[in-house]
C-alpha cells in the first residue's frame, strides 16, 4: 500500500513538472504531445516484450508466475497502444478564431471560439474540457504542448475557469 502511495505521489510530481514545461511550448498554435508520452509508449512496449521473452524463452515458476506475466503483458501492452495513439495521432492547432483538434479516439473537430459554451478542469484526468454549442467536446491534456497558450487565449476572450 505504501509503495502505491509513493508511486502516485511521484506520478503527480512528474506530470506537474512536465505540464509546467510543455504548456507554453507551441509553434504557430500547434497542440501536440512531446517526448514524455512517446517515451512512455516505448517504455511500455519494451516492458511488455521483456515479459513475452520471459514467458517463452526462460525458465520460470509456471504455477506462481504465469498469470502475473500474462497480466503484465496485457497491462503494459494496452498502455503502449494507448500511449502510441496519444503520442503520434493526437494533434491540433488553434488561432484567434478557432481550434482544430484530432484524436484517434473521437475523430476530428473544428470549432470556433465564439461557440464555446464552457471550460471545465478535470483534476483526476488532468485535462480541460472545452464544450461547444454543437455538442462537440475537446479535451486538452495538461501534458499537451501548447495547452496553456490556448487557455490563456480563452481567458483573454473572457472565459472564466
Amino acid at each position: 500500500m505504501v509503495s502505491g502511495v509513493i508511486g502516485g505521489i511521484i506520478a503527480v510530481m512528474i506530470c506537474t513538472f512536465i505540464s509546467s514545461k510543455v504548456g507554453n511550448k507551441s509553434v504557430d498554435g500547434q497542440l501536440k504531445f512531446g517526448l514524455f508520452i512517446s517515451g512512455l509508449a516505448w517504455t511500455c512496449t519494451v516492458i511488455s516484450l521483456a515479459c513475452v521473452y520471459v514467458l517463452f524463452f526462460t525458465e520460470y515458476n509456471e504455477e506462481r508466475d504465469f498469470w502475473a506475466l500474462i497480466g503484465l503483458i496485457g497491462g503494459f501492452g494496452i498502455c503502449a497502444i494507448y500511449s502510441f495513439g496519444e503520442a503520434y495521432k493526437v494533434h491540433g492547432k488553434f488561432d484567434e478564431q478557432s481550434i482544430e483538434f484530432h484524436t484517434p479516439w473521437t475523430g476530428s473537430k473544428n470549432e470556433r471560439w465564439e461557440n464555446l459554451e464552457f471550460i471545465k478542469f478535470n483534476s483526476q484526468g488532468n485535462w480541460y474540457l472545452l464544450k461547444f454549442k454543437s455538442g462537440a467536446k475537446i479535451r486538452l491534456s495538461a501534458l499537451l504542448g501548447g495547452h496553456r497558450l490556448a487557455l490563456e487565449h480563452l481567458k483573454s476572450l473572457g472565459h472564466d475557469f
